[in-house]
């Protein structure tokens, strides 16, 4: 999924990026003097971190990897001809098919859990609601935000975007703005690297650039801590694990190709990349593999 996957991620993709709420157009004055509206209430606060135990045993942590479905998609857009076979198959999901596959998800009575749920879960036991989901979107796509987070509010479901931050601002991508609100919606924010290279490959000061520096950048602009992390491509290796510790992350969510490390199950969280074209019973099937 390489080079093709790339080609897909850094091309220009998506729409507009723009989250705030929608203009009107300029009325006239009123013919009589009105009292100003009341200020409008400020978002709600996003719920505390539940406890967790990051020194659980992971003979502990290993089976309950298994408990909660964890799924991603990347862009929500219409297919277009110069889309490959292998990007309209997993990476650029049409809209309507996204609000199906959400709509399958609420009709099977699943509820969305963050990934702070999903750790106190894994360490500590945390209960989770009946049918737990994680919802997952990678890459900072700005179609995650005009077409992804109007769905999800529709459904009043919560979900966590792995943000890279080298495009944040450019067209077609997410801005800082974009991110900021995220968080403030009830989102989870999550870094994703600085430019997409491959994790299993850093050397020098690739973990600074790849590692710190994304989440020192996410930390500012949301005002609060940065904790879990995803792989570009999915691609790991164990040699990752004691540089992301130093960066700070807690978890690292890979996709589905390699078995959770049975001895760092935190950093080796596995996810299903969602098939473009998957209605609900097939949805439904691949979250029920292990």
């Amino acid at each position: 999924m390489g080079s093709s996957r790339r080609s897909v991620l850094l091309g220009a993709a998506g729409a507009a990026v723009l989250v705030a709420a929608g203009c009107s157009t300029s009325a006239a004055p009123p013919a009589v003097p009105t009292s100003p509206p009341p200020p409008s209430p400020p978002p709600p606060s996003p719920p505390a971190a539940p406890a967790v135990d990051l020194a659980a045993p992971a003979a502990q942590v290993v089976p309950r990897t298994a408990d909660v479905p964890v799924l991603c998609w990347h862009q929500l857009r219409d297919w277009r001809p110069g889309d490959s076979a292998s990007a309209r198959a997993t990476l650029i999901c049409p809209p309507a098919a996204f609000r199906a596959q959400l709509d399958a998800l609420q009709a099977g009575g699943y509820t969305t859990i963050s990934p702070d749920e999903h750790l106190a879960h894994l360490t500590t036991g945390a209960p989770l609601p009946p049918k737990p989901v994680l919802l997952t979107f990678d890459d900072s796509q700005g179609s995650q935000i005009a077409t992804g987070v109007p769905e999800l509010a529709r459904r009043s479901m919560r979900a966590a975007f792995f943000v890279m931050t080298v495009p944040l601002g450019k067209p077609n991508w997410m801005s800082r703005d974009d991110v900021k609100r995220l968080h403030d919606a009830g989102h989870t924010v999550a870094a994703h690297t600085y430019d997409h290279h491959r994790a299993d490959r850093y050397t020098g000061t690739d973990w600074d650039t790849q590692l710190v520096k994304p989440r020192a950048e996410l930390e500012t602009i949301i005002g609060a801590p940065v904790r879990h992390f995803a792989y570009p491509y999915g691609d790991w290796n164990a040699g990752d694990f004691a540089h992301l510790d130093q960066a700070g992350y807690v978890t690292g969510y890979q996709l589905a190709e390699q078995p959770v490390d049975p001895t760092r199950p935190l950093l080796s969280l596995r996810r299903t990349l969602v098939g473009s074209s998957w209605g609900g019973p097939q949805l439904t099937s691949a979250m029920a593999r292990p």
